[in-house]
């Protein structure tokens, strides 16, 4: 049974909601067009794949900075 991959916790880890979608459709275009997976899994879909490499840190969202922007300053 492939493990599932709590969006919750993602987001613990990359505050960014709109960008992890993105990032994820990126690594899964990237792993369609034959490029190497950094983790093992019994699983051919993806999208999976790479929901669980942005979860274990083995691919990382580039600038981190300018997405600061969409997170609002709520009190």
């Amino acid at each position: 049974m492939n493990p599932v991959i709590n969006y919750d916790e993602l987001l613990k880890k990359i505050p960014y909601k709109f960008a992890i979608p993105i990032a994820v459709a990126k690594r899964a275009e990237n792993l369609k067009e034959f490029a190497h997976s950094y983790v093992e899994t019994w699983d051919n879909n993806y999208v999976s794949i790479a929901l669980k490499e942005l979860s274990e840190g083995y691919i990382r969202i580039k600038n981190e900075e300018i997405l600061k922007v969409l997170i609002p300053n709520v009190k």
